[in-house]
């Protein structure tokens, strides 16, 4: 069997780790010796290159919107740039990930807390080199734990806008019910702005997610709903 060949990716910043990927997995190499960067833990979790950026897959599925941009960067980018944040503004990042859209939220916002529930994905997120801004800046609150449940402890009115982008429906359910919708709402400020990530699945199999979640939304106080189609996903107002 042929070898896959293997291809240098970058440097952590501090030059101590040097990052390659053979197509299919990342290799974080040290003086220690050579790691490949997925991990099994209930889940299978590993980093895989895209376009020279780490992405996470869970179970063999992406995590992150890659369709119509070059790199996950992108995304992030432009859903930041569309929930149009200010200095002032305290964000929500309820699903953290590798930490792409609350870096990216933190260089527009004043603050940004970003929940996440898996050990695994916050280990992977650790050897990332483009996640290392999750973990080195002030103005990033990381809450580890599940936001279904953490939301419960939030104050109300504290966010100016919420960025919601979970796991798709079948495996995550609860964080597109009804109940966790209320507390969104609780927790933002009137006039405070919610992008939910919602994807495109749904419709080929008889069912339309994206008007659910509006359905649902609405239902528990939202309005003003405009849908991207790049983005995947809903933008709606307290």
């Amino acid at each position: 069997m042929k070898r896959k060949s293997i291809e240098f990716l970058c440097k952590s910043s501090d030059g101590s780790i040097t990052y390659t990927t053979d197509g299919s997995f990342i290799y974080a190499e040290t003086e220690k010796g050579k790691a490949r960067l997925d991990i099994f833990s209930g889940h299978y979790y590993k980093l895989r290159s895209v376009n020279g950026v780490p992405i996470l897959e869970i179970d063999g599925l992406r995590m992150h919107l890659v369709k119509d941009f070059k790199t996950p960067l992108d995304y992030s980018k432009e859903v930041v740039k569309q929930t149009r944040l200010n200095t002032q503004d305290t964000v929500l990042d309820t699903c953290t990930g590798l930490g792409y859209t609350a870096i990216e939220a933190s260089l527009h916002a004043r603050k940004v807390v970003s929940c996440e529930i898996s050990d695994a994905v916050l280990t992977l997120a650790k050897w990332n080199p483009w996640s290392e801004k999750l973990f080195n800046n002030p103005k990033i609150e990381i809450i580890q734990g599940n936001i279904f449940e953490k939301i419960n402890e939030m104050r109300d009115s504290s966010f100016d806008a919420v960025i919601h982008d979970p796991p798709r429906f079948s495996t995550a359910g609860e964080l597109y019910s009804l109940e966790f919708y209320l507390e969104l709402l609780r927790v933002l400020k009137p006039g405070g702005t919610l992008f939910h990530y919602v994807g495109s699945v749904g419709k080929s199999k008889g069912r339309d997610i994206q008007g659910e979640v509006s359905k649902r939304l609405a239902e528990a106080g939202f309005g003003a709903f405009v849908l991207n189609k790049k983005l995947q996903g809903i933008f709606c107002r307290k």
